[in-house]
């Protein structure tokens, strides 16, 4: 009976420390790409806001002066001091030019979106 128990023990610590690497991974992972700033000059064409059971965001599309499109969120982020989302959203017009500067990645077959950080109108 106390094999058993020891046996049950160990696969519970296994678990308690594969969800704690998965934290913490993700964790490393959003402050380093909280910090990989660039730019983008481009058009605003659409906006949406995208909710779900546990969050909401916003996601705002784009073209650039060469014909292509960017998919850009617009999030608060903790680790940039970002929580001026809403703000950012009400800003930005369709049809206006920005220079958007953004952090992260895009990757489509996670739908992982660059996010907006601040921008500045273009003329």
């Amino acid at each position: 009976m106390m094999r058993k128990f020891r046996h049950l023990t160990r696969g519970r610590e296994k678990i308690i420390a594969i969800v704690i690497a998965i934290i913490v991974i993700n964790i490393i992972a959003s402050i380093v790409t909280s910090f990989n700033d660039h730019t983008y000059v481009a058009t605003v064409t659409k906006q949406e806001r995208i909710m779900n059971s546990t969050n909401s965001y916003y996601l705002i599309f784009t073209k650039d002066d060469d014909g292509n499109y960017y998919e850009f969120k617009n999030e608060d982020n903790i680790f940039r001091f970002k929580f001026n989302s809403s703000r950012i959203y009400n800003q930005l017009e369709v049809g206006g030019k920005y220079e958007f500067t953004v952090v992260g990645f895009r990757f489509k077959p996670f739908s992982f979106y660059e996010n907006i950080i601040k921008f500045n109108e273009v003329e």
